[in-house]
């Protein structure tokens, strides 16, 4: 047995840990939010509201652009809510709940605003 690969991540798009804030709209509310972790198909985020499994969103994120930290190229998509786990807070916090975003629609041109960012972010 090969055990060269075991505990290794075979994701086909490389994902960056990166705190970016985007814009969360469903049909009922509007969440702002920040990633824990990104690829050009999907996001990890913290959110304070529960977002139900399936839960279609529109999407706006800003991605710091290339030269300057103080300007952003936005990013706009539709995503799907994959996976929510809720985070562990003791009475006095607020809930907080781990989203796992697919972006469901996408363009070629805003995926690529993706890419480039997160190839520019590898460590």
């Amino acid at each position: 047995m090969n055990l060269k690969h075991i505990g290794a991540e075979h994701r086909k798009y490389f994902r960056i840990n990166k705190r970016l804030k985007f814009k969360l709209k469903t049909n009922h509310f509007d969440v702002v939010t920040e990633t824990i972790n990104l690829s050009c198909i999907g996001a990890y985020c913290q959110a304070n509201k529960y977002i139900p499994l399936m839960t279609s969103l529109d999407i706006v994120m800003a991605l710091p652009h290339v030269d300057k930290e103080d300007e952003f190229e936005h990013v706009k998509c539709n995503g799907m809510v994959v996976r929510v786990e809720k985070v562990s807070f003791d009475a006095n916090t607020r809930n907080a709940y781990n989203i796992a975003i697919y972006f469901s629609e996408i363009s070629d041109s805003e995926k690529q605003k993706i890419e480039s960012f997160v190839e520019r972010h590898k460590n």
